[in-house]
């Protein structure tokens, strides 16, 4: 799935407008971005359809809404604020996707689309939600190391 044609076109379009306005190269973006410059090419051509992290970080990046970058409204000015917790617990999720993602973008692609969809409140809400998804898993990790360490000095004793 991914997005659709003018979605892509219009992302691509000012993706491009973005970089020049900013007079970066693709090799620059995709450095600070952690992508890299073919990538970028295809995403500036329409020839590849981004990832649901691709175009969060590219928003953050430029300082714009995501849904000003796909073209969902000509309003670049981004959402409020995040807190550090919020900002922590997204960069944690973009740098480190569930294991059994990272072989297939494909439930990436189809997140991005069925975001794509909602009104940007609805956004807002699935974002917040994927926050709290995120955060719950990282607890449910603690608390099974904290469990570990338990053991391991119960079994020391």
């Amino acid at each position: 799935m991914g997005l659709s044609v003018v979605i892509l076109d219009v992302f691509a379009k000012r993706l491009k407008e973005l970089r020049l306005s900013r007079r970066m190269t693709l090799q620059n973006v995709g450095d600070v971005i952690g992508s890299n410059r073919n990538t970028l090419s295809n995403l500036e051509n329409a020839q590849k359809s981004p990832s649901l992290n691709m175009v969060l970080a590219l928003a953050d990046f430029f300082g714009v809404s995501v849904d000003y970058l796909v073209g969902r409204t000509d309003n670049s000015e981004p959402s409020p604020p995040r807190s550090s917790a919020q900002q922590e617990s997204e960069e944690d999720a973009l740098k480190n996707p569930p294991a059994e993602d990272k072989g297939s973008m494909e439930p990436y692609r189809k997140l991005c689309s069925a975001i794509g969809t909602l009104r940007e409140d609805g956004v807002e809400k699935a974002m917040s939600y994927v926050t709290f998804l995120r955060y719950s898993e990282r607890k449910k990790e603690r608390q099974a190391r904290r469990g570990l360490r338990t053991e391991r000095i119960e079994n020391m004793e």
